[in-house]
C-alpha cells in the first residue's frame, strides 16, 4: 500500500510545483507591467526636461572623466536595462 501513498504524494507534490510556477509567473507578470508604467512616466520626465538632462550629463560626463573612472564597462548593462524598460 505504501506505493499508491508515494504516487500520491508525488501526484500532490507536482501540483503545487506548478501552481507555484504558476503564482511565480503571474507576479513577475504585474512586475514587468509596473516597471512599464513606471518607464512611461520617467520618458515623459525626460522628454519635458531634455536639455537639463543633457547639460546635467555633460557635466557629470566631465567630472568622471577628470577622476579617471571609466565608463566604457558599464555601458552595455546600461543598454541592456534600457533595452529591457524599453519594452
Amino acid at each position: 500500500m505504501s506505493a499508491p501513498t508515494g504516487l500520491k504524494a508525488l501526484a500532490a507534490r507536482k501540483r503545487l510545483l506548478v501552481a507555484q510556477a504558476d503564482l511565480h509567473r503571474q507576479i513577475l507578470g504585474l512586475e514587468r507591467a509596473r516597471l512599464h508604467g513606471c518607464w512611461k512616466d520617467a520618458s515623459g520626465f525626460v522628454d519635458r526636461n531634455r536639455w537639463w538632462i543633457l547639460g546635467g550629463a555633460v557635466v557629470v560626463g566631465v567630472l568622471l572623466v577628470r577622476r579617471g573612472r571609466q565608463l566604457s564597462g558599464w555601458i552595455p548593462t546600461i543598454f541592456g536595462i534600457w533595452r529591457e524598460l524599453k519594452r
